[in-house]
């Protein structure tokens, strides 16, 4: 899809936008001509893949943007200023601080909750606000002036446990990056995990070499699978791209693929362990499976997938297109507002998103100013890379082979609503996809007439 399309689909946003926010709509005339914002992404470091792709996406989103601010004449202009915070908290701050010694209030990007919970003291008290493309921690869920495009983890925990029931898994090991995410979402899936968890190792998000854990590792999953059976033990990986100076190590024991691996929405289409050839060998063995945060088709998102094939030849991760949108919701607030002003932003924002559709869907933030809507897909690597098996709705996994089950049970029964039978009858014919046949389903276990075993 053009640009111009993009703009039009977003003007008509932004024209919903104006009716629910213009009480608090500033003066016109406050925008500097030249609206300078600060985009902290991880170029390099151990998530640099995400990173780069993240800043490009947000640079895209300046250019489109821009196009769109000069098609209304609007009479102004978004730049970006880059810093990269290699992967470190410490680093993020540092990038944060210089931001604002430059004079710059408003930031993009901050990808790692570690970031956040470092910088959210100076962000604060300093009267700064930022959009993270990629914070999740649910311990950040909170009313302030950093906004969130991705739902917090009390959403995923539910995921990952659906995963591990389904795979029958009685004993979860836990391999836990030690930041605020890590800890966040292990101790999310922990809570209502009904099994025994054993945490084999909790490391520095900084380590280059887990020779010493391996071993360690090795040995624990060893005497759990001589205690309750390979079939019944599942290694959980809570991490990012350390997941392959890990499994480098690895591969030289012998215990730690005899069991079943899981992960999260940090691997899900991880490419680099496609491309890895120690990772593909060692995720396929182990048959990892991981939960998926998706959204749903839209001209906006087509636009950005586009972007992505074209310079990466695939469509981009779920974070690139919040980082995309981050950009477009801060943008069109500040239009809306008529203002830079801190303050004005952090309460017109909520207000903007609730109106607003962008690469990853609709923007609606919940009251602690996060992504409100999620939906997850599940993932599994196998030998053609990864594959979707199946869909996470309403506590249960949809596999393919129960959606067939399904719709043949929709077609005998007597007491299911006639839409949805049409749906089950349309989709065995081809006539409608998967996703809208899975909404079907959705309904009749939320109404109790469907269990999902």
């Amino acid at each position: 899809m053009d640009r111009v399309r993009v703009v039009l689909i977003v003007l008509a946003s932004v024209m919903v936008i104006g009716t629910a926010t213009g009480g608090a709509s500033a003066q016109s005339g406050e925008i500097p001509s030249e609206v300078t914002i600060g985009g902290v992404f991880d170029v390099t470091g151990n998530w640099s893949l995400e990173g780069e792709e993240g800043k490009s996406a947000a640079e895209q989103a300046v250019d489109d943007f821009n196009e769109y601010l000069a098609a209304i004449g609007a009479g102004w202009t978004i730049s970006m200023q880059v810093e990269d915070a290699q992967a470190n908290a410490s680093v993020a701050l540092d990038k944060v601080q210089s931001l604002k010694g430059r004079g710059i209030d408003l930031l993009v990007g901050m990808g790692f909750s570690s970031h956040i919970h470092t910088a959210k003291g100076y962000i604060d008290s300093n009267n700064m606000l930022a959009i993270s493309h990629g914070s999740q921690a649910a311990n950040l869920a909170i009313d302030d002036s950093i906004f969130r495009l991705r739902p917090d983890d009390n959403s995923q925990a539910p995921v990952v446990n659906a995963m591990l029931s389904d795979a029958g898994i009685e004993v979860l090991a836990t391999v836990t990056r030690g930041d605020p995410w890590g800890d966040g979402l292990k101790q999310g899936i922990i809570e209502i995990f009904e099994g025994e968890v054993v945490e084999v190792f909790r490391y520095n998000p900084d380590a280059v070499d887990f020779s010493v854990e391996a071993s360690v590792m090795d040995e624990e999953i060893g005497r759990l699978v001589d205690m309750h059976g390979a079939d019944k033990v599942g290694v959980l990986y809570l991490g990012t791209n350390e997941f392959i100076l890990l499994i480098q190590q690895l591969e030289f024991y012998d215990n730690v693929d005899k069991v079943r691996w899981f992960s999260t929405n940090t691997q899900a289409g991880n490419a680099a362990l496609v491309e890895d050839p120690a990772a593909f060998e060692f995720t396929q063995k182990t048959q990892l499976i991981t939960s998926r945060s998706v959204t749903d088709n839209n001209s906006i998102k087509a636009h950005v997938d586009e972007w992505g094939r074209e310079k990466y030849g695939r469509a981009p991760s779920i974070y690139s297109y919040a980082a995309y949108d981050s950009v477009w919701l801060l943008g069109t607030a500040i239009q809306q507002a008529q203002t830079t002003d801190v303050g004005t932003l952090t309460d017109v924002i909520p207000a903007v998103a609730k109106n607003m559709i962008g690469s990853a869907g609709h923007l609606e933030l919940n009251e602690a100013g996060d992504l409100a809507s999620s939906r997850f897909e599940i993932w599994q690597m196998s030998s053609n890379g990864w594959t979707k098996v199946a869909e996470y709705q309403a506590g249960s996994l949809i596999k393919e082979s129960t959606a067939s089950d399904v719709a043949e049970m929709i077609g005998e029964a007597g007491s299911i609503p006639d839409w949805v039978r049409n749906n089950a009858s349309w989709w065995a014919d081809g006539l409608i996809d998967d996703q809208t046949f899975l909404r079907a389903i959705q309904f009749l276990i939320q109404e109790g007439i469907l269990v999902v075993r």
